[in-house]
């Protein structure tokens, strides 16, 4: 639930707090008093597109900010433990910084978050609906997302389950319409694919060869200094004054004097022995490095021009050896493809039409689902849209077999409506007129607005184009709304304003040259009187104060009941 919200240089707005409470409010004000500002800034903190046109003018930046009861909110609380967002006894913080130059900054509880993420934690929060949100209800794919909606998990397991096989049958296609249009200029390739595999195959290429080259080529470089360095080393360990020599005298000391003095020494005779047998070994290692380290001038040269055939080719592949090893069994595959196309691609026109088979099997369970609860919708929907004076109305969900499955299904749903008693079933777009439309997705708040565990709902002048009757009952429909969620809407209708628990007047001032709007909490008289201005549309007069409040008593007496 929205608690306070508070505007800073936004629009023509300077600074304004405003405090909302539960059950419904009504916003309300001579046309242009900054009624929809107020929406739109609410926009901005649920993740609308920000403009740097939202700044008032001479301004650096518009901040606006919210306090959201979160209480009762479970699903929010979930999603910010799992963005590390702190919360603080129950309430969200959100603020958005706009800035002239248009880029903006989002905060919950003072941590910058994505506009996805703040997306994400405010869609279970706040739902703003207007009429551009009414006008959706003329396309038909909005129609089979409301069925989906108002499912649930009812067939949720189903429609995973065609999905999952639409994906692979889409995968194969894709793949079978890629081999046909690429089949001509793969076949041009080939000639080129095979010249490259055969070079690279020649060159038996093997992982860490040029590491090796190295150390190889090095070597034969430095034969004469490692051969000295050899020898040298080699008699260190073998010439009259061998340390060996000294370890082994020093070991036959040290056992004369563990004869005598047991285990004083004995730990230091058995390194000295350890060292000894080691320098033995190396002994032996380095005579027989000795005979294998000779300047081999053809060695050196078959490992140079070992060396350049592969630098060579890393330079001509742009890769090195193991991505040229890789590309090698790649083009292996390619020429293979090629050179079995018919093979493949009757084994894939195989794979589709098996996976189409079961694409239409798994979308006719899915489909005959979906019959099931669009009847139990149907119903649920004639049932609202008569109650907003629309009593010889009728609704039905159709469903048509496409031409060929998508993503969604295999059938294209769509709702047709017979306004009037007589009239045949049509598109919403062909007979629905603009307070049809209105009342039909008023009708549609209020069935999913229970299911949708949001706690506010905002009605930016749904109610435009309807009047008499049947204004009466969208005012009586928002009521019942508010007795689930809080309902914050912008409405030119008396009937609405006459049944809101808070009463908002909206209205612009001039104050230095410049425009800034005001909030004003209506009660008592004042409220009396805005009612008053809303059913004359003109001056007020004691006759139309009367109707006024006749007004609130009548629909505060139906609200209590």
């Amino acid at each position: 639930m929205l608690q306070t919200l508070s505007i800073k240089q936004f629009a023509i707005i300077d600074e304004l707090e405003i405090h909302f409470s539960d059950g419904l409010t009504v916003l309300s004000g001579e046309t242009g008093s900054g009624k929809s500002i107020i929406i739109d800034a609410i926009g901005q903190l649920i993740g609308m597109r920000a403009s740097s046109d939202y700044v008032r003018h001479g301004e650096k930046k518009a901040i606006i900010e919210g306090i959201f009861d979160i209480d009762e909110s479970k699903d929010v609380i979930h999603i910010l433990h799992n963005l590390d967002i702190e919360i603080d006894e129950d309430f969200l913080l959100v603020k958005r910084e706009i800035f002239s130059t248009g880029k903006s900054i989002c905060r919950l509880n003072n941590q910058i978050v994505t506009l996805q993420d703040l997306r994400k934690v405010m869609q279970e929060l706040l739902d703003i609906h207007g009429q551009h949100e009414t006008q959706t209800l003329l396309k038909q794919k909005y129609h089979l997302k409301l069925l989906d909606d108002y499912a649930e998990d009812k067939y949720l397991s189903t429609k995973e389950k065609y999905k999952n096989v639409f994906n692979q049958y889409k995968s194969k296609t894709k793949e079978l319409e890629e081999l046909e249009s690429a089949d001509q200029a793969l076949l041009q390739r080939l000639d080129l694919m095979k010249f490259q595999y055969e070079e690279l195959e020649e060159a038996s290429l093997k992982e860490g060869e040029i590491e090796q080259l190295e150390v190889d080529i090095r070597r034969i470089q430095n034969s004469e200094k490692l051969s000295m360095a050899l020898n040298n080393a080699h008699v260190t360990l073998t010439d009259e004054h061998a340390i060996t020599d000294r370890l082994y005298e020093l070991s036959n000391h040290l056992q004369s004097i563990d004869d005598i003095l047991p285990d004083k020494f004995s730990k230091l005779k058995e390194d000295i022995d350890q060292f000894y047998y080691t320098l033995e070994d190396a002994k032996h290692e380095l005579y027989d490095e000795m005979s294998n380290t000779e300047f081999d001038e053809q060695m050196l040269n078959e490992l140079e021009s070992r060396m350049n055939l592969l630098n060579n080719l890393k330079r001509k592949y742009g890769k090195d050896i193991n991505e040229l090893i890789t590309y090698k069994d790649k083009l292996q595959n390619e020429i293979d493809k090629i050179e079995n196309y018919e093979e493949s691609t009757s084994q894939l026109r195989e794979e589709i039409s098996q996976l189409y088979d079961e694409v239409m099997s798994k979308g006719k369970l899915l489909s005959k689902e979906r019959r099931t609860v669009a009847r139990t919708l149907r119903d649920h929907i004639v049932s609202e849209i008569q109650n907003l004076q629309m009593k010889d109305a009728n609704l039905e969900i159709s469903f048509q077999l496409l031409d060929k499955p998508t993503i969604d299904g295999i059938e294209f749903v769509e709702f047709l409506i017979s306004p009037n008693k007589g009239e045949p079933l049509k598109s919403l777009n062909k007979i629905a007129s603009g307070g049809e439309l209105s009342r039909i997705m008023l009708a549609l708040k209020s069935i999913f607005v229970q299911s949708r565990g949001q706690t506010a709902i905002l009605f930016d002048e749904v109610d435009s184009g309807v009047s008499g009757q049947a204004a009466q009952k969208m005012a009586e429909k928002m009521r019942d709304i508010a007795e689930y969620i809080q309902v914050i809407c912008i409405s030119h209708l008396p009937q609405v304003a006459s049944m809101s628990d808070h009463h908002l007047l909206i209205s612009k001032a001039s104050n230095d040259d410049r425009t800034t709007t005001q909030v004003k909490e209506l009660e008592n008289d004042d409220k009396i009187d805005e009612i008053a201005r809303m059913i004359s549309g003109a001056s007020v007069t004691e006759l139309t104060r009367e109707n006024a409040k006749e007004m609130i008593s009548q629909n505060q007496r139906k609200s209590s009941k």
